[in-house]
């Protein structure tokens, strides 16, 4: 299906103006008219398309953007995706660009002042992207031409604005319809096909077609119009003449668009020529050119090589090689050469990247696990802590004995000290070594990688010992996540995993203090009696650990 004259059926079985359905799409492809146009990224999704659908709207409506020939078919036409996206909103006859318009970008009719740009839309209220619409109609316009011009002579395209209604505004008359007397501004309009647009090119000539309708619209209101009637006549050849080459031209440009779209690359070439040489020109280089390639492909090819840069290398049985570029060019002599060897070079550097990235994503893949399955094992810990400081704070409560020296002869058979034996038990941590991002010092990642608990410990300093190494965990966990969201990104690579990694100086506000100061310090935090923060505590025990050069 052409896209123009798919636009006109939609257009028409909604019973709006084919100008102004295309003026839509215009602006939301950015010009292009392109079925499978990509647009922003939204909270609906990726949009894209002709109306730029969002990801639950296109299944809803039944769009694929598979091929190009899916992208048309199920958007463009009565009952395909536009259709009933328009048809759902609420768009009835008669209605214009602002209120078509209004139903694309905000899913509703008359949303003039609102905008979409905190869902992730471009800024502006539909009124004052209507307004600024100008471009877009014109290029709308020039991409209907065909389409408008290929109706029959005294068929009105659809029509349903006042030919004075401003386009930004909507239809003037809001009331109940009133019938209206045809004008003479209305008959003429109505006969070179269009509005004012149409009526203003047909006076300049800038539209042969509108030119030759308008004609025969004056002459047949002359009064004599079979005086006339040689001149009407010719104007009316004039016109089927025009429609007869416009077909040909559009069948050559379906034609060839079809060949190109299957990956016919002299096809593709040619279809550049439509515009510059005429669909004549275009289609006899491209007889030329596959008469060429079946003079060659009567030489019986004995093999032929296709490179990941669309050059191909034919060797044939009687020692001759065709070399062609990506767009089907023969390249000869000293440009054959150095295509060839620029083509073998990307192939070896194309196989590269490619073995790279699969290296490195395997690589992602590993991390991601490994480090996804260290925040586990370091949850699992923090649970188990929680469990062994219960067990401790009763044990102390209740002035009984779990853990220290004396446990090792006379073992505690108390309901907490089988608790603080389990967690013991359960923390078996196994961490995969990783770098991490976050502001450990050595004394804590030291201690979050350590395994069990120290039983020899009194209940006093075991509970001292187990709030340092929780916080050291929960500092730890913090790193793995910040590293587990850099490697699961699929937008960033190893490259930037690396660029991210960064040794961070840890200030130790204890560094300060007296060896007497520290020692008194020191032994508060062994004994299990200090009452500072387990933050401030690891900062001591550092401390003493560094004068100590340990």
């Amino acid at each position: 299906m052409d896209i123009a004259q798919g636009i006109f059926s939609t257009a028409k079985a909604l019973g709006i103006n084919p100008i102004d359905l295309a003026t839509a799409i215009s602006y939301e492809t950015g010009g292009t008219f392109n079925p499978l146009e990509i647009g922003r990224e939204t909270k609906y999704g990726q949009h894209r398309g002709l109306i730029q659908f969002g990801e639950p709207q296109a299944n809803q409506y039944g769009v694929s953007f598979e091929t190009r020939p899916q992208a048309i078919s199920t958007q463009l036409g009565p009952g395909a995706g536009i259709y009933q996206y328009l048809k759902a909103v609420g768009i009835k006859p008669g209605m214009g660009l602002d209120q078509i318009y209004s139903a694309i970008n905000t899913g509703g009719l008359n949303n003039f002042n609102m905008t979409d740009e905190r869902a992730g839309g471009m800024p502006g209220t539909v009124a004052e992207k209507v307004a600024g619409m100008g471009d877009h109609r014109k290029n709308a316009q020039k991409f209907m031409e065909l389409v408008m011009q290929n109706q029959p002579l005294n068929t009105t395209p659809i029509q349903n604005q006042p030919l004075n209604a401003n386009p930004n505004l909507g239809p003037i008359n809001t009331g109940q319809p009133q019938k209206k007397v045809p004008s003479l501004f209305d008959f003429v309009g109505k006969t070179v096909g269009g509005g004012f647009d149409k009526l203003k090119a047909a006076v300049t000539g800038e539209d042969p077609d509108a030119s030759d309708r308008l004609a025969v619209a004056l002459m047949s209101l002359s009064g004599n119009p079979g005086m006339f009637k040689p001149m009407i006549e010719m104007a009316v050849k004039d016109i089927n003449d025009r429609k007869v080459l416009n077909r040909g031209r559009n069948s050559t440009l379906e034609y060839l668009q079809k060949l190109a779209d299957g990956g016919d690359n002299t096809a593709a070439a040619a279809l550049r020529l439509v515009d510059s040489q005429g669909p004549a020109e275009a289609i006899k280089s491209y007889m030329t050119a596959r008469s060429a390639n079946s003079a060659a492909a009567n030489k019986t090819a004995a093999s032929a090589k296709t490179y990941p840069n669309g050059l191909t290398v034919s060797l044939f049985q009687d020692g001759t090689k065709q070399v062609r570029d990506g767009a089907g060019n023969l390249l000869t002599g000293p440009a054959a050469t150095e295509a060839i060897k620029a083509a073998q070079a990307d192939e070896i550097e194309q196989a590269r990247l490619t073995e790279f990235k699969t290296k490195s994503a395997a690589a992602k893949a590993g991390m991601v696990q490994s480090t996804v399955s260290s925040i586990i094992n370091v949850d699992s810990s923090l649970r188990n802590y929680a469990k062994a400081k219960s067990a401790i704070r009763e044990a102390i409560r209740d002035n009984q004995n779990i853990s220290g020296l004396i446990t090792r002869y006379f073992p505690d058979i108390s309901v907490e000290a089988a608790e603080l034996t389990n967690a013991r038990n359960a923390l078996g941590l196994d961490v995969i070594g990783s770098v991490t991002f976050g502001a450990l010092s050595k004394g804590e990642l030291d201690l979050a990688l350590s395994q069990g608990l120290p039983l020899g410990l009194n209940e006093p300093q075991l509970l001292e010992y187990i709030e340092r190494r929780e916080l050291a965990l929960q500092k730890y966990r913090q790193s793995l996540m910040e590293a587990a969201y850099e490697f699961a990104d699929p937008e960033k690579d190893m490259r930037d995993y690396l660029n991210k990694i960064k040794v961070v100086e840890v200030t130790n506000p204890y560094r300060r203090k007296s060896d007497t100061e520290l020692t008194q310090l020191f032994i508060e935090v062994q004994s299990g009696n200090s009452r500072l923060s387990a933050k401030k505590r690891q900062f001591i025990i550092d401390e003493v650990n560094r004068r100590a050069e340990l």
